[in-house]
């Protein structure tokens, strides 16, 4: 008797990954192939980065909760965030849009709109596109960076290196879930939603000093995307909690969002603990907080999130993943 066949809800987002990733084969020019925030590839005049990403209505929003234009320009931002997390420099984007038959015009036209504004205030083009039609609206956007000479990865890391993230965590989520309840909501956390940070200068500087071991930018949930490092560099890590970075709002509200509650794009990066005051002084010139949270430890420890007297913290989850299951 055949094996019923296993579905991508069962086998999960990071899963399913994991057994695709493998069977990939680099091709001409491949510096950098799957599995990381871009891929780095090597054309005749530049060594560039590509990536791509969605936003899916029911999925990433829903109706009311941003205007067309800060749709688009929220479509550009996290894939700009993408090019931050290996310090390279937005330059040239396509964006593909499904729309139902009943989406005025007018709204699919600001969305680019706010796509082609997002990317000229960072010396980037939208370039050209696609449109066909859908149940439900989404936006796509694939973007092409210029790479620094050594681009950041997630397979640097090694045990004691200082794990440091900027900005700060948990106030995006904080803004969906006020949206959830009233989607005219307005305040702090709903504008950090809306228009996430873009930390192109922090991740340019941390890849030209040379003093971070990997990076990557913090979308699903910290403790996600650490768990995405320390799988590609083969480490564990410990996360203090008291040490995270959140708003008196997060805190309040609970500080698991600031752990696992997603939509942050800030930038994670390890660093050698021989280079903590070199980075620290570099990090003045960042534009915006960035804080030691934890360090890298031998893989055997896994990953473990403790309190300011060493006990574990429990977790009830670990970050978004697109077809993970959910109670009801």
């Amino acid at each position: 008797m055949s094996r019923r066949a296993r579905t991508i809800a069962e086998v999960g987002e990071f899963g399913f990954l994991a057994r695709l990733l493998p069977t990939l084969r680099d091709g001409r020019g491949v510096i950098l192939g799957p599995g990381d925030d871009c891929a780095v590839v090597q054309s005749d005049a530049a060594r560039l980065l590509f990536t791509v990403d969605a936003l899916v209505e029911r999925v990433h929003f829903r109706a009311g909760w941003l205007t067309p234009r800060q749709l688009g320009r929220k479509a550009f931002l996290v894939n700009a965030s993408d090019i931050a997390a290996m310090g390279g420099a937005p330059r040239w984007c396509v964006v593909h849009l499904a729309a139902p038959p009943q989406a005025p015009s007018a709204d699919l036209s600001a969305i680019c709109r706010g796509i082609a504004a997002a990317a000229a205030g960072v010396g980037a083009s939208l370039v050209g596109g696609n449109l066909s039609r859908a149940r439900e609206l989404s936006v796509t956007v694939a973007l092409v960076g210029v790479a620094p000479r050594r681009p950041l990865t997630r397979s640097g890391a090694r045990p004691g290196d200082l794990l440091y993230v900027t900005g700060a965590l948990g106030e995006a989520a904080l803004g969906v879930r006020a949206l959830a309840r009233d989607r005219t909501a307005g305040g702090p956390a709903v504008r950090r939603f809306r228009t996430p940070p873009l930390r192109l200068r922090a991740g340019a500087l941390l890849a030209r000093c040379g003093w971070a071991s990997a990076m990557i930018d913090v979308s699903d949930g910290l403790v996600a995307d650490l768990g995405h490092l320390c799988a590609a560099s083969r480490v564990g890590a410990r996360v203090v909690l008291e040490r995270v970075p959140c708003s008196p709002r997060v805190h309040r509200a609970g500080v698991s969002l600031a752990l696992t509650g997603g939509e942050d794009y800030e930038l994670l990066c390890a660093v050698p603990a021989r280079h903590r005051r070199r980075v620290e002084r570099l990090a003045t010139r960042f534009g915006c907080p960035f804080t030691c949270i934890g360090e890298c430890r031998p893989a055997r420890d896994g990953l473990q999130v403790v309190g300011a007297t060493g006990a574990a913290v429990s977790l009830s989850a670990t970050g978004h993943d697109h077809f993970a299951r959910r109670p009801g």
